[in-house]
């Protein structure tokens, strides 16, 4: 993340988390390393690809949702 504000340090402690928690949680650790070498060749941060990610993940649920309310 570019900026160093409370809500980008809130999201990169998050981020951390779950890092920490995949060695845990094979899944996880697999995601993560999905994640690790998108961002590599991307050439953007590990926390910027999260970010992408999960923002376009939010993005897709409320087009489905509006889709659905619509119809």
């Amino acid at each position: 993340m570019k900026s160093k504000n409370g809500s980008c340090t809130f999201f990169q402690k998050m981020i951390d988390e779950l890092v920490h928690f995949a060695k845990y949680d094979p899944e996880l650790s697999e995601g993560i390393r999905w994640l690790d070498t998108q961002a590599q060749k991307k050439g953007i941060s590990f926390y910027d690809m999260a970010f992408d990610v999960l923002y376009r993940h939010e993005i897709e649920s409320k087009a489905k949702k509006w889709m659905r309310d619509r119809n």
